[in-house]
């Protein structure tokens, strides 16, 4: 399904493509814990109505570590397919814990002319030192020299890159494009210094802190938030392109306190606290995922019971981040 045919036309993405809020793609099991294909596409098909600046799939949010290689090769031909039918950017997450898996997965994402760029992760088990991080990206440049990368910069992979990294990874896999730069209020004081050293790369912030991002010069924000409300991310995002800095910091705000306020709320009814759980639970409870917010083991969903509990608590103190059943 959508393959690369004879002079069919590639839409690969260079780093002035990289910009504004890209949805996150949650993954969707059925009761028996298998790939749910119909309610993957279903969602699908929902947030491209929304319009996103493009879709990205198998983060942490989208459980990269929990397909095998037969399911992601489904996910990749929906994914392809659907966006490649609206015209919508799209990034595969080709993550994993060794180079020959990162490989295989990326081999089968180059196949696909709507895949934009792929996102990856250092192997992420034991930390790689210098050489060992140069060498698996020319070991990706050099398989699919043509496929942009996209560098999904968490501290999970034990090595938080920097500037001066990034300076080296050029010069052996030039088709490093952007970098989602997590946890950046951790390292707010060297992100200016990275995106002023490296403006060739389009550099990512979180929700909450995606104004002050911008105004150091990222150029957007990779988003699980946006399955909850994506009209809501897009205007958040719209104030601050304009330069509306008042309302952007504003809904900045209002972003950190509610996700402090979740995180208590989290604890108060035992549940999980990982990516995906926390992201299906809201995206479940704000009425916008078209499926169930179960996740594969080892890590569990949420309950039906603390998902109403949230659903409650949302609708009571953050109106704003509920889905709009009448724009179904």
């Amino acid at each position: 399904m959508n393959s690369i045919t004879k002079g069919q036309m590639m839409k690969r993405l260079s780093a002035n493509d990289i910009f504004g809020i890209w949805a996150g793609s949650i993954l969707c099991w059925d009761e028996n814990y298998r790939f749910d294909a119909d309610a993957y596409a279903a969602n699908i098909r929902l947030t491209i109505r929304h319009k996103p600046h493009g879709i990205y799939t198998t983060g942490s949010t989208g459980e990269f570590y929990a397909l095998d290689f037969d399911e992601f090769k489904q996910m990749v031909d929906i994914q392809s397919h659907l966006c490649g039918q609206a015209g919508i950017p799209l990034q595969i997450g080709c993550c994993s814990d060794a180079t020959h898996k990162t490989l295989r997965l990326l081999e089968y994402a180059n196949t696909k002319a709507a895949v934009g760029a792929a996102q990856i992760v250092l192997p992420y088990w034991m930390e790689l030192n210098d050489r060992e991080v140069l060498q698996f990206f020319r070991d990706l440049y050099t398989a699919c020299p043509d496929m942009p990368i996209v560098h999904y910069n968490i501290p999970r992979s034990k090595r938080f890159l920097h500037a001066g990294d990034y300076l080296k990874i050029l010069e052996v896999c030039p088709s490093l494009v952007g970098v989602k730069y997590t946890f950046a209020g951790s390292h707010f004081s060297q992100l200016q210094d990275d995106i002023q050293a490296v403006p060739q790369l389009s550099f990512f912030v979180s929700e909450p802190l995606l104004a002050s991002g911008m105004q150091l010069g990222a150029r957007g924000c990779y988003s699980a938030l946006i399955g909850v409300n994506p009209d809501y991310m897009m205007r958040y995002y719209a104030a601050a392109q304009a330069g509306d800095w008042i309302e952007a910091i504003k809904q900045q705000r209002r972003l950190a306190t509610f996700y402090s306020r979740l995180g208590v709320l989290i604890g108060e009814l035992g549940e999980g606290s990982s990516d995906p759980t926390v992201d299906k639970a809201m995206a479940v409870a704000a009425g916008f995922a078209q499926s169930h917010q179960r996740c594969r083991a080892p890590y569990t969903g949420w309950s039906d019971q603390s998902v109403a509990t949230l659903r409650q608590w949302m609708s009571a103190n953050y109106p704003e981040l509920m889905y709009n059943q009448s724009s179904k």
